[in-house]
């Protein structure tokens, strides 16, 4: 199954935390303040921006979503620590 990364800038704390806890709310799980991963397709990528959208300030934020193969998950590259572990990237992670 493929990838859902969601990923957000947000002026607003209030606003943040709301988007937030709707991602998270949608099965997403945070792996950095302002980035959301899990597993699906379109369908759950645009139900995912559609609730945030109807949150934000369309003049100033914006809320992308993109949808990748699972095994593109597994290639994941960091350098630092991540909130926590995209358990839906699976367990091959490359820290830099």
């Amino acid at each position: 199954m493929a990838l859902v990364i969601v990923f957000y800038d947000i002026s607003d704390d209030r606003t943040r935390e709301r988007v937030a806890r709707a991602l998270e709310a949608l099965g997403l799980r945070r792996v950095q303040r302002s980035v959301f991963i899990g597993r699906g397709g379109f369908r759950e990528a645009r139900e995912a921006v559609r609730a945030a959208s109807t949150m934000i300030d369309r003049g100033r934020d914006s809320v992308a979503a993109l949808v990748v193969p699972e095994d593109y998950g597994r290639r994941l590259l960091v350098a630092g620590r991540l909130m926590a572990e995209p358990a839906a990237a699976g367990e091959r992670i490359a820290v830099i």
